[in-house]
């Protein structure tokens, strides 16, 4: 398995235009341009959507225990479960989070647009 590398010298200059938005220890929403976001820690954060589910779904959502956080994750597929399992084995992963943000950013037609990841990994 490829080894997880931090991000060294903080925000580079091409992330104007970018936010990103998560959910505070309160339960709130909070949103900051994505260059602030570099010091905050996600790896622990709660997901910022559900994880629906509802008669003749294709996909199957759940939950997996992780050995490594003590806690449930969320997984939306059974590809993103068999990925959480690959790396709550994996010793340079010590933290996992679903869904941590939502990343904000404006198209070229103008319309915004946004992603939320399936997971975040915090490497060793």
């Amino acid at each position: 398995m490829a080894v997880l590398r931090s991000v060294q010298g903080g925000a580079p200059d091409r992330v104007d235009g970018f936010e990103l938005a998560y959910v505070t220890r309160d339960g709130e929403q909070a949103r900051v341009a994505l260059a602030e976001a570099w010091s905050l820690r996600l790896e622990r954060a709660e997901p910022v959507r559900r994880f629906g589910s509802y008669r003749g779904q294709r996909h199957l959502p759940g939950r997996w225990w992780s050995a490594t956080d003590q806690r449930h994750v969320g997984y939306e597929s059974w590809l993103e479960r068999d990925h959480l399992a690959a790396f709550d084995f994996d010793p340079e992963v010590v933290a996992i989070a679903s869904q941590p943000f939502w990343l904000f950013w404006a198209s070229e037609a103008g319309k915004t647009r946004s992603h939320a990841p399936g997971l975040l990994l915090a490497p060793r």
